[in-house]
C-alpha cells in the first residue's frame, strides 16, 4: 500500500471500514430513508472506460430506536429512530471527498509514463551505439519522435 492511499485510508476511516479504497473516483453519493428504520447511502463513482468494476454501491444502515415520553403530563411514549452516528461520519467524508474531487482533476500516474520514457530512451540508445547507417536512421528518428511526444504529455 502507498503511502498516500494509507494516509487516506486513515483520514477516511468510515469510508475505508466500508470497504471504500478508490476515493479519488467518488463523483457524488446520494442518501435516502428507507422504511422508518433503515437509510441507504448510494455512491456514484467516476470510472474509467472499459472499467469492470460497479458505477455505483449501495450501502445499508439501521436506524437505532428511542423511546421518548410524548407529553410531559401523560405516560404515553413515542418511538423514534435515530440516524447512525457512522452514518454520519460517512457523509461529512463523503462531502470533504465530493468536493475535493470537483476541484481537483485527477492526475494521471505518471509513474508508468516515466517507465515508458526511460525504457524509450533506453531503445535509442542502444539504436545510436549499434551504428548510425541511413537504414537505422529511420527508426531513431520513429524513437525520437515517440519519446517527444511522452515527454509532451508529462
Amino acid at each position: 500500500m502507498s503511502a498516500n492511499l494509507a494516509e487516506k485510508v486513515t483520514h477516511y476511516a468510515a469510508l475505508s471500514e466500508m470497504g471504500i479504497i478508490r476515493f479519488h473516483e467518488i463523483a457524488s453519493y446520494s442518501l435516502r430513508q428507507d422504511g422508518a428504520d433503515k437509510d441507504v447511502l448510494r455512491v456514484v463513482y467516476k470510472r474509467a472506460k472499459g472499467s469492470l468494476l460497479p458505477h455505483t454501491r449501495k450501502y445499508k444502515f439501521g436506524r437505532s430506536m428511542k423511546t421518548v415520553i410524548a407529553d410531559g403530563g401523560t405516560s404515553r411514549m413515542e418511538h423514534t429512530y435515530e440516524i447512525s452516528p457512522f452514518l454520519l461520519k460517512a457523509v461529512a467524508e463523503l462531502d470533504e471527498l465530493v468536493a475535493d474531487n470537483q476541484h481537483e482533476p485527477v492526475k494521471p500516474d505518471n509513474s508508468d509514463l516515466k517507465a515508458d520514457l526511460l525504457s524509450e530512451i533506453n531503445e535509442l540508445k542502444q539504436l545510436i551505439n549499434v551504428s548510425i547507417s541511413s537504414e537505422n536512421m529511420g527508426a531513431v528518428n520513429t524513437k525520437l519522435d515517440s519519446v517527444r511526444k511522452h515527454i509532451a504529455a508529462l
